[in-house]
């Protein structure tokens, strides 16, 4: 695990994706382009949270870190963000306005590239788990699907340390080092 700090290390796959949809223009391209501004802004603001728990808190791991040391950052890490963002909640990052505007993108996506098939056989869904929830440790210890590259170009990039999964039609941000859920967004993924 890498501990990697700053916005400006974003996820190049999908900006183009990103870009070209909100500058086609058309009647709902302001308030898309303010909807993903505003999550943006969320994300911002998540990311330096973050960093500030690692700086002033958090012991990261240094190269050549056992397994068990990576596991004891990663932990020191989830509860840190679990102890600053106590009452956070669905839709404090994937903010209300967002949500419509992601909803639409990957509808778009599965049907354009027909990605029903491929999704039926995506799912990071615990057995246990049927509904995901803030700041869940996810997963623990199983593999991940990997996400198909033209859902993540229709989503805007996000910065190293997060990323997007699946669970079930819920569409979810995980915090990477952390192993935690930040926010989720239910029925965006068509089963």
């Amino acid at each position: 695990m890498l501990w990697v700090t700053g916005i400006s290390a974003m996820t190049v796959i999908g900006s183009a994706g990103l870009w070209a949809q909100t500058a086609r223009g058309g009647p709902g391209a302001k308030s898309e382009a303010s909807a993903l501004h505003q999550f943006e802004e969320a994300i911002a603001k998540y990311v330096a949270l973050r960093e500030s728990l690692i700086k002033e808190k958090i012991a990261g791991p240094v190269p050549n870190s056992t397994a068990p040391e990576l596991n004891r950052a990663s932990d020191a890490l989830a509860a840190a963000i679990q102890r600053a963002r106590g009452n956070a909640k669905p839709g404090d990052v994937f903010v209300a306005p967002v949500t419509p505007v992601f909803k639409q993108r990957v509808t778009n996506v599965v049907r354009s590239e027909n990605l029903g098939p491929v999704l039926a056989g995506i799912d990071d869904e615990l057995k246990a788990m049927t509904t995901p929830i803030v700041h869940l440790r996810f997963p623990m210890a199983a593999p991940m699907a990997t996400m198909p590259p033209s859902l993540l170009a229709a989503l805007p990039p996000l910065p190293k340390s997060l990323e997007y999964r699946i669970i079930g039609q819920y569409l979810v941000l995980r915090d990477v080092e952390a192993a935690l859920i930040i926010d989720f967004i239910p029925a965006v993924i068509p089963r």
